[in-house]
């Protein structure tokens, strides 16, 4: 094995020191002579360079998403949990009930055209601008409140205080989720995002991902159902009437969408605030400068989005035999875009490893992806961010990291998140 394999094996193992700095590998993945790295480990190609990621993700023809998340086809400890927890005839009859509502339909982020044109189309006007816009004084009553919870200690764990709890209550109340409900809302989340990225469960995490998987979708068929009887102004009313040229979305079409919006909206936007604030507190000239001239939230927060990518990368898989800039591809092989490497790509972006809210092109990064898988709540995402910066800095003043803050990343290689974020700062006195 190669050192360079060896250490792509590492953060395909989650190695938290892999986990905490993947930048070094990236950059040496695209410093290579070829365009595409092949890892045994990963079982995959690599694609690291800011054009030929776009390339990937523009060619639907040749590349589908059909598996964006993981390799598909393999055996694995995902496979063989399952296989496990099937001898129980409990655990069976729900992962029957899992597996074929899965195999029915490819959705938004796993679904190629023409599919993911007609549900893009669809929704689309669930993230429309008006209706983010609409969500502003939501957004901002929401921060104060967490904030105000915190703000005169001079102390906060961000990601459990805020971090989780501002896209989480967001998401939660679009989707039509009562208040008594949010913790079972988060179990889900979590729950369900956990085979992102992570190549060997345990069979426990299996089971949790297996039952919440069918326990969110018990609780929003009914919820769909009831929106489709009576429509609110929400996103989940939107989802449940979706029509396009007279022809509704399927049931499955519809639970598919809603658990995608659970994730997109939840969790990566929690690592986003994160990544933030972190970068904030060890910054203090940043942080002054972004105080003392709130015109550059806008920038900080696309420069965040370049320099650390919540989403790491996802998965294509080559539809045909096909030569990649001379790099013979056969069908059914699998790349990793990995959009944190293409957003550092130093023939794109000047001085990539560090943050620069001067930056020109900083919006000309790939954290939403790109295309036809653009991510249809950036929108939502950004003005969530944009909020949390100025909570951040209006009641945080000297914002630093606590003593006590280690750093530990999300058991993930794919999504990129610190899992506490111990803070300190100096309160705002009121006159």
């Amino acid at each position: 094995m190669t050192d360079l394999e060896s250490d792509i094996a590492r953060l395909v193992e989650r190695d938290q020191e892999a986990l905490e700095c993947p930048f070094p590998l990236f950059e040496r993945i695209q410093q290579a002579d070829a365009p595409l790295v092949r890892s045994e480990s990963l079982g995959a190609w690599i694609a690291t360079r800011h054009e030929h990621v776009l390339e990937i993700m523009r060619d639907t023809n040749t590349w589908s998403s059909r598996s964006p998340s993981s390799v598909g086809g393999r055996a694995s400890a995902m496979t063989m949990a399952m296989a496990e927890l099937a001898q129980d005839p409990e655990m069976a009859q729900v992962l029957a009930t899992v597996m074929d509502d899965r195999r029915q339909v490819a959705v938004l982020l796993n679904a190629d055209p023409p599919a993911h044109v007609r549900q893009r189309r669809a929704v689309n006007g669930a993230f429309r601008p008006a209706r983010i816009r609409a969500m502003e004084p939501q957004v901002r009553a929401i921060s104060n409140r967490l904030v105000s919870a915190f703000a005169a200690r001079g102390r906060v764990e961000f990601v459990s205080e805020y971090g989780v709890l501002l896209p989480m209550e967001i998401i939660a109340g679009a989707l039509g989720v009562a208040h008594d409900d949010l913790l079972q809302f988060k179990q889900w989340s979590d729950d369900l995002v956990m085979p992102v990225g992570n190549a060997s469960p345990s069979v426990e995490q299996v089971r949790g991902f297996l039952m919440s998987r069918k326990e969110f979708g018990d609780y929003f068929s009914a919820l769909l159902d009831e929106r489709r009887a009576s429509p609110k102004d929400d996103i989940i009313s939107d989802v449940a009437n979706a029509n396009v040229d007279g022809e509704p979305l399927s049931p499955a079409e519809a639970l598919s969408m809603l658990t995608q919006f659970l994730v997109a909206g939840n969790e990566t936007t929690t690592k986003l605030l994160t990544n933030l604030a972190f970068h904030l507190a060890v910054q203090p000239e940043l942080q002054d400068r972004v105080r003392n001239d709130r015109s550059l939230v806008e920038n900080l927060v696309e420069e965040a989005l370049r320099f650390e990518a919540p989403v790491q990368g996802l998965f294509r898989v080559a539809t045909t035999d096909t030569d990649f800039h001379g790099v013979p591809i056969a069908k059914g092989d699998f790349v990793w875009v990995v959009y944190a490497a293409a957003n550092r790509d130093p023939g794109v972006f000047s001085c990539p490893n560090e943050i620069n809210v001067d930056r020109t092109n900083a919006g000309e990064h790939l954290a939403f992806g790109h295309g036809e898988h653009f991510c249809i709540g950036a929108r939502l995402a950004r003005l969530e961010a944009h909020v949390a910066v100025n909570a951040v800095l209006d009641n945080m003043i000297n914002l630093r990291l606590s003593e006590s803050h280690v750093a530990q990343f999300e058991d993930s290689f794919v999504l990129r998140g610190m899992r506490t974020l111990d803070l300190e700062f100096d309160p705002v006195r009121s006159e």
